[in-house]
C-alpha cells in the first residue's frame, strides 16, 4: 500500500458526502442499508487502526518519535479510551487467529472484539491456561459466537468470567486455589478517596469489588428511576444526577438508621445472588452464582452472602419459563438471631471489633461449638501450628493453662 492511500480514500469520502444534507434518500430501506455499510466500514477503519497500532509497536515508531505509543494515537486525533482498545486490538488480533479473522473481514465491531479479547485475557490470567491451548481456543470460538450473535459486550466479559470460575473450581490443583479470591471480588484492593474542590463541592474516586459494588448499585437503583415532575410530565433529570440525588437520600436514611439497635439489626440493603441448580441423577450440584448488577462471582463468596439471606427456590420448565416459586425464608441469621448472637459474643469473637461492623459469618479460621455452647476459634496452621482452640474474644484471660475446648 503505498504512502497516503488511506488519507485520500478518507478525502474522497468527505468529498462525496460532506456536501449533501442526507446521506441517502428518505426510504427506510436506503437507510437501513446505508447503516449497515457505515458499520462495516467502520468496522474495517477500526482493523487497520489496530493492525497500524501493532504495527508501530512493533517497529518502535512511537519510541522514535520520543512518545509513547498511546501518546501517538492521540496526538494523531484518538480519544485515550479508543486508543486503549486499539492496542489492546492490536496485540489480541497477533495471537488470536479467530479474532484476527474476523476484525480483518469487518464482520464484527471493535467493541466486541475487544470484549473477546478482555474476556480471553481474564481466563488466561486467572487459569493459568497457554493461549495456544485447545481450552482457550474453544473460549475463544464461544466467546466470538456470542459477539456475531450481537450479544452486549459487558456480557460477553461475564460470561468469560464465568467460565474461568467454572474451570478454578473444577481443577483446583491445575496452578491454584479453589478457595483464592479473584481480584474482582477481593475486598482488600478496594479504595475510596475524596478531595473538597476550589468551589467547595466534593470530588472523589473509588475502585470497589464486586459485592460492594452490587450493594451500592441495588441500594441506589430503585432511588435512582425516573420520576415525574408535578405537573406530570417526565423527569427532566438526568441519569447522573439522578444517581447523585440517590446517594444523597441513601446518606440520610443511613444516618437515621444509627439508632440504638442498629448495633445489632441486620444491614438493610438487599441484592439478588442467583445460582442455578442443575439436576443430575445423584445429587443436585449448584452451577455458577451471579448478582444482577455485578455478574458472576466465586462459590465462596455465595456461601459467605448466604449466611443472612433469605432462600427462594423457583421452578423452571424445559423452556427456562419460570412455572413454581417457594416464598422467602430465612436461611441461618435473622434480625432476632443477630441479637442473640450479640448477647452472647458482644461483638467479633476473633478481634472484637463492634457488632455493628460485622456480618454472622467468618471466613479463614475454623469455629467450633464447645460443650459450654460457646464458640472456640481453631487457628489455622500457618499461626499456630497445633491449632489449639482459642475462646471467643470476649472469654479470654490471662490463663496459666491452654484453653482447651470441651
Amino acid at each position: 500500500m503505498s504512502r497516503g492511500t488511506l488519507i485520500e480514500i478518507a478525502n474522497e469520502l468527505v468529498d462525496q458526502y460532506s456536501c449533501r444534507n442526507t446521506v441517502v434518500d428518505d426510504v427506510d430501506e436506503k437507510i437501513v442499508e446505508a447503516i449497515r455499510g457505515a458499520v462495516a466500514l467502520r468496522a474495517v477503519a477500526d482493523d487497520v487502526l489496530a493492525r497500524l497500532t501493532a504495527q508501530a509497536e512493533r517497529v518502535g515508531t512511537a519510541k522514535r518519535s520520543g512518545m509513547s505509543l498511546r501518546e501517538l494515537l492521540c496526538a494523531n486525533g484518538l480519544a485515550p479510551a479508543v486508543a486503549s482498545r486499539l492496542i489492546r486490538l492490536g496485540r489480541a488480533i497477533q495471537v488470536l487467529p479467530r479474532l484476527a479473522r474476523h476484525s480483518r473481514n469487518g464482520s464484527v465491531s471493535a467493541e466486541h472484539l475487544d470484549a473477546v479479547a478482555r474476556g480471553v485475557d481474564h481466563v488466561v490470567r486467572r487459569t493459568g491456561e497457554s493461549v495456544d491451548s485447545e481450552a482457550i481456543a474453544a473460549l475463544e470460538g464461544s466467546l466470538i459466537g456470542h459477539a456475531v450473535a450481537g450479544t452486549a459486550p459487558a456480557e460477553i466479559v461475564e460470561r468469560a468470567r464465568a467460565v474461568a470460575i467454572d474451570v478454578t473450581v473444577d481443577n483446583p490443583g491445575d496452578g491454584g486455589d479453589a478457595d483464592r479470591v479473584p481480584p474482582a471480588e477481593d475486598s482488600t484492593l478496594n479504595e475510596l478517596d475524596w478531595r473538597a474542590g476550589d468551589d467547595g463541592r466534593l470530588r472523589g474516586t473509588f475502585e470497589l469489588d464486586a459485592l460492594t459494588g452490587e450493594r451500592l448499585i441495588t441500594a441506589l437503583d430503585t432511588a435512582s428511576r425516573p420520576r415525574p415532575e408535578p405537573d406530570g410530565s417526565d423527569d427532566l433529570r438526568p441519569a447522573t444526577r439522578r444517581r447523585a440525588d440517590a446517594f444523597a437520600q441513601l446518606l440520610e436514611v443511613g444516618s437515621r438508621g444509627l439508632a440504638p439497635d442498629a448495633l445489632s439489626g441486620p444491614p438493610r440493603t438487599e441484592i439478588l445472588v442467583t445460582i442455578p441448580v442443575e439436576v443430575d441423577t445423584t445429587t443436585l450440584t449448584a452451577g455458577t452464582a451471579s448478582l444482577t448488577w455485578m455478574g458472576p462471582i466465586t462459590q465462596l463468596s455465595a456461601k459467605l452472602l448466604s449466611c443472612d439471606a433469605r432462600l427462594a427456590g423457583v421452578g423452571l420448565d424445559l423452556n427456562g419459563a419460570p412455572v413454581s416459586v417457594a416464598a422467602p425464608e430465612p436461611r441461618l441469621f435473622t434480625g432476632a438471631a443477630r441479637k442473640v448472637v450479640l448477647l452472647r459474643d458482644r461483638g467479633c469473637i476473633k478481634c472484637g471489633a463492634p457488632a455493628s461492623w460485622c456480618d454472622v459469618h467468618h471466613a479463614g479460621w475454623e469455629i467450633v461449638m464447645g460443650a459450654d455452647r460457646h464458640p472456640w476459634l481453631i487457628p489455622p496452621a500457618t499461626v499456630d501450628p497445633q491449632r489449639r482452640p482459642l475462646p471467643s474474644y470476649n472469654r479470654r484471660t490471662m490463663r496459666l493453662d491452654d484453653p482447651i475446648a470441651a
